[in-house]
C-alpha cells in the first residue's frame, strides 16, 4: 500500500505541461495503443500532455514498440501532434489503462474512471 501511495503523491504532484520529448511521447503512445483507434491515440496522448510526464508510462518500454508497423507510428506522431495543439479529449485525465489495470486504479489508488475509448479507461484521483 505504501507503494502505491508513493507513486500516486508522484504522478499528482508533477507539473503539468513540462516538456516531454516528442519520440518519447510517441514511443509511449504507440506502446500503449497501437492496436487502438486514432480516437484513443489521441486520448492517451491528452492524458500524456496533461500529466506532463512519462514516468510510470508501460507503453514507454512495451515490446510492441519495436514490431509496430509505420501507419501506427504515423498515427501516434498525429496524436501528438494535435494533443499539443490544446486538444484534451482525456477530460482532463492523467492517468489511463487497460481493462486489467482497472482494479490498481479503483481499488488501490481509488481512483475514478472517467470514460473508455477503446480498450483504454481514463482515471482521475
Amino acid at each position: 500500500m505504501k507503494r502505491a501511495l508513493l507513486v500516486a503523491t508522484v504522478f499528482l504532484t508533477t507539473p503539468v505541461h513540462a516538456t516531454i520529448p516528442d519520440h518519447l511521447a510517441v514511443k509511449a503512445i504507440v506502446g500503449e495503443g497501437a492496436n487502438q483507434s486514432d480516437a484513443a491515440l489521441l486520448a492517451i496522448a491528452s492524458a500524456i500532455r496533461n500529466r506532463g510526464t512519462l514516468h510510470g508510462v508501460y507503453g514507454l518500454n512495451s515490446p510492441v514498440t519495436r514490431t509496430a508497423s509505420r501507419n501506427v507510428w504515423t498515427r501516434a506522431e498525429r496524436a501528438w501532434r494535435q494533443a499539443k495543439s490544446g486538444v484534451d479529449t482525456a477530460a482532463g485525465c492523467k492517468f489511463f489503462g487497460n481493462p486489467a489495470d482497472a482494479p490498481y486504479f479503483t481499488h488501490t489508488l481509488h481512483f475514478k474512471p472517467v470514460k473508455t475509448i477503446g480498450q483504454i479507461t481514463f482515471y482521475k484521483p
